[in-house]
């Protein structure tokens, strides 16, 4: 019996390149460690098919994670440019600066709930370390446990009379913007591609 279970394992190894396709259903691998421990098989065999199992569970996890975001994505529709940026240069003979864009707050309005009926959501992860740039992570979550993630950096938004508080705040705020936004793939035509953070509320 150890060798048979030794060869089924070999057989689910045999097309390394379709792991995913070829991994054996939940069941039947669960059903398989039960006998293995059962029959006392040796701990390589048990752990190769605890491995395989796990394999099979992030692919199909991956593969649930895909469906979802083609079918939210494919959802969300344009962002309404809720915010308006209008203000004279102080250089000489530059032009002034007249653009609108979409604040975070209006971001979330509009994907939250359609996110959260394809079982995804998202969160922040931010760091700002001393004398180093603001850097943010955008995670995009599923129910079934994938998630990618969107990281962008930029220095601190030291413009105006912000305090050292309000000037990573104001960093942050846009790279959560822009993090969201590239990580769900949403159109940045007319946005404020000069990068301005400064001009975002806090």
């Amino acid at each position: 019996d150890r060798h048979k279970m030794t060869d089924a394992v070999s057989v689910f190894e045999a097309e390394p390149t379709n792991r995913a396709l070829s991994a054996p259903q939940p069941s039947l691998a669960m059903t398989m460690i039960e006998r293995a421990i059962t029959q006392g098989s040796d701990i390589a065999v048990i752990e190769k098919l605890m491995g395989l199992q796990e394999r099979y569970d992030a692919a199909q996890a991956r593969k649930a994670f895909d469906s979802a975001m083609a079918n939210a994505t494919s959802e969300i529709p344009v962002i309404k440019k809720n915010r308006r940026v209008k203000f004279e240069s102080r250089k000489a003979g530059a032009s002034a600066t007249d653009y609108a864009y979409e604040d975070l707050g209006e971001i979330a309005r509009t994907v939250k709930p359609i996110l959260g009926r394809h079982g995804l959501s998202y969160r922040f992860r931010t760091t700002s370390n001393l004398n180093e740039p603001v850097v943010v992570t955008c995670i995009i979550s599923h129910r079934d446990g994938h998630f990618e993630e969107n990281t962008l950096s930029a220095g601190r938004d030291d413009s105006g009379n912000k305090n050292s508080i309000q000037s990573i705040g104001s960093t942050s705020t846009y790279l959560q913007r822009m993090t969201l936004k590239a990580a769900l793939g949403l159109a940045a035509s007319e946005d404020d591609d000069d990068g301005d953070s400064s001009q975002d509320p806090d």
